[in-house]
């Protein structure tokens, strides 16, 4: 993971690296996608508070945009379940465009 710029782009790229890495066995029934893509957006959710404050210096919306998930908490963890919903959004879209091309091959 890359965390010189502290990019919610860097963190999509890098979760959907890892969800390549697993997409013969999603292929093959031996994964769920969808417990798949879960368990790689919840591991890309930085836990220390000083990566959370940088991501949200970084990406301001991440402390402005009410997240779904746990919207009472306290700040770190809507930043925290804002990056979650990003990250998760963008593996989706991976997987859409993955399902895609195989089925054009």
């Amino acid at each position: 993971m890359s965390k010189d710029n502290y990019s919610i782009k860097d963190l999509i790229s890098d979760a959907c690296d890892s969800f390549d890495e697993e997409w013969d066995e999603i292929k093959k029934g031996h994964y769920d996608s969808d417990e798949t893509i879960h368990e790689i957006a919840d591991n890309a959710v930085p836990i220390y508070y000083w990566d959370i404050a940088q991501y949200a210096a970084h990406e301001s919306w991440l402390m402005t945009e009410k997240p779904e998930i746990n919207p009472e908490g306290n700040a770190h963890d809507q930043i925290q379940a804002n990056i979650y919903q990003a990250v998760y959004e963008g593996l989706q879209e991976h997987y859409e465009e993955k399902e895609t091309e195989d089925e054009k091959i």
